[in-house]
């Protein structure tokens, strides 16, 4: 049995780490897509999140209608977002977005950590991941003719969503995350029933094992990986599997490269450059890794063969394998100076130690024993700080001590500093906003919203005065 879980956000920004969820949607479906729940939620904005301009106009959305009072906290929205993805027992589930791998998924994660809940989401062996829009562009390669892909205004092609359901005479209620949500899943019914072969390797190339055991086996067997990518044009790259990480990353050779014998370091230099003959790949984040069958609907007149005997005469080549994954290996991602706690998200799992305490902060019966709970994870310390600041400040949380909520206020004084920082920060700041062309509307919602940031009400008067002393800036 298969669920299609379909979902979509809309947002302060385009920082995933930073930003926040203003509207999550989701749309679960049968097999036959038939539709069995919808979520649909609105989020209050955090008091330390300034929403960009730019975003507020492409969804058409007043800055003041994000601070309503009715709407429910991220806290509070964090767990029903959890519940809506959550697989049904002994189903497997199609997580389906539209473009959303890179972004909704990794807000939805930083959504999720930042409220003490598990950020994988998107993990599990009942678990496969599409993005529908890598899917239409591997339809539009192999079958030009299943799928309509609308000419932009440049005279190239559009995969914007909005323009691609509406050349399939879908409806769409665009820059709404519901009305997104309801489009794609008519979107992926019609790539179902026009090109089952494109939705069904999807599927299978979706769920991480699948992706691992591909790779696996033509890394011991010296086969080619035939892998589809979409860098501005359509391509399927012949490749060897040269090695592994260990970690789900695997390095490959494009077999039509004539540039593969390099050194540990010339490797390592040209990885995710242009035009690098080297292709990293993760096994988890769904690759489409084309099965034998389906590679002549995309690479017709290739010589397969010639492809099938460099692969194996690589795979003899040790000292090439052994360079590329010592390569690998040494391709670090380099943290920024002075990570924010939502930056280090992949650093290291969250111990087993902290498992109950998080439970103890997510069922306490009252706001006094949530706050009475103590992380040894400082990422944790750090968000659980906000959530208790944040709820002092709206009232929520009248029964917290004051020695508990002046503590908890300095523990998180470097996210709610976060506004007042120069337009160089890495998350979107008030300067940075005017930077980017705030309007009369957005001026008067940020004079209001960030005058009513007072520490002295989430805290005693004397931290107030303290951390306006630190800061520079009046709460």
């Amino acid at each position: 049995m298969t669920d299609l879980n379909i979902y979509d956000v809309e947002a302060t920004d385009v920082d995933v780490r930073h930003g926040q969820i203003t509207q999550f949607a989701s749309l679960r479906a049968d097999e036959n897509f038939r539709v069995l729940e919808e979520t649909d939620l609105r989020v209050r904005r955090l008091p330390y999140v300034v929403p960009s301009p730019e975003a507020l106009r492409v969804t058409g959305a007043n800055p003041f209608d994000l601070d309503g009072a009715d709407l429910p906290t991220e806290f509070e929205a964090a767990r029903m977002i959890e519940k809506a993805l959550r697989p049904r027992y002994g189903r497997l589930q199609i997580n389906t977005t539209y473009n959303g791998l890179r972004y909704d998924d990794e807000i939805i994660r930083t959504t999720l950590f930042r409220n003490l809940l598990s950020p994988w989401f998107s993990s599990g062996k009942n678990i496969s991941r599409v993005d529908l829009l890598s899917v239409i562009r591997m339809v539009h390669a192999g079958d030009p003719e299943a799928v309509a892909i609308p000419t932009a205004g440049d005279g190239g092609l559009s995969w914007k969503l909005e323009a691609v359901c509406r050349a399939n005479g879908i409806d769409i209620k665009a820059h709404d995350a519901m009305g997104d949500v309801r489009a794609t899943k008519d979107l992926a019914c019609l790539v179902r029933e026009r090109a089952p072969w494109a939705w069904d390797q999807a599927v299978q190339c979706g769920q991480a094992a699948r992706g691992e055991s591909y790779l696996a086996a033509r890394h011991a067997s010296g086969e080619p990986a035939w892998l589809f990518t979409h860098y501005g044009k359509p391509d399927l790259v012949p490749c060897a599997v040269l090695g592994t990480d260990s970690r789900k990353k695997w390095i490959l050779a494009d077999l039509r490269s004539d540039r593969l014998h390099r050194s540990p370091d010339e490797i390592l230099s040209s990885l995710y450059t242009k035009d690098s003959p080297f292709r990293v790949v993760r096994s988890n984040a769904s690759p489409l890794l084309l099965a034998p069958g389906n590679v002549p609907r995309l690479a017709a007149g290739a010589n397969i063969d010639s492809f099938n005997l460099l692969s194996s005469d690589i795979r003899g080549n040790a000292g090439l394998r052994e360079r590329a994954t010592r390569a690998l290996m040494d391709a670090r991602y380099e943290s920024p100076p002075s990570p924010t706690s939502e930056e280090r998200i992949y650093d290291g799992f969250i111990s087993d130690a902290e498992r109950p305490r998080m439970q103890a902060f997510l069922n306490a019966g009252t706001w006094a024993e949530r706050a009475a709970v103590r992380f040894t994870d400082p990422r944790l310390r750090d968000f659980a700080a906000r959530i208790v600041v944040e709820a002092i400040a709206s009232g929520r949380a009248a029964d917290i001590p004051q020695g508990i909520a002046d503590e908890a206020a300095l523990a998180c004084a470097e996210a709610y500093e976060r506004p007042y920082a120069s337009s160089g920060a890495r998350w979107m700041t008030l300067s940075g906003a005017r930077e980017k062309g705030a309007d009369a509307q957005w001026e008067a919602w940020a004079s209001d919203a960030f005058q009513s940031v007072s520490l002295d009400r989430m805290a005693g008067p004397r931290l107030g005065e303290e951390m306006t002393a630190r800061t520079g800036f009046g709460f």
